[in-house]
């Protein structure tokens, strides 16, 4: 699916999606057994003017992605992809 035309608004809604359901489904989500802890916690994602954020634990911060590395970040979801916005961007 095209991204370029999408705005930060609608891109972020979009990863947002892909984050709740990565957190809803225990398969990806599943809970370290020794920490205690899981991938996704309360993930979401939201815009800013020209900056889409995107938190992944909720106590554990925020990342602010331009639109071109938000849009990147979307097509890898969109591929069927599931993990952070940084291992969509490796080079």
């Amino acid at each position: 699916m095209e991204t370029k035309h999408l705005k930060t608004a609608e891109i972020a809604a979009r990863i947002d999606t892909h984050l709740k359901h990565f957190e809803a489904d225990k398969r990806i989500n599943k809970t370290d057994p020794k920490r205690g802890s899981s991938r996704f916690y309360h993930a979401h994602a939201w815009s800013s003017g020209r900056w889409v954020g995107i938190t992944y634990i909720s106590y554990q911060g925020a990342s602010n992605l331009t639109k071109g590395d938000a849009e990147r970040y979307l097509r890898w979801l969109n591929s069927g992809n599931i993990g952070r916005h940084y291992e969509a961007l490796k080079p």
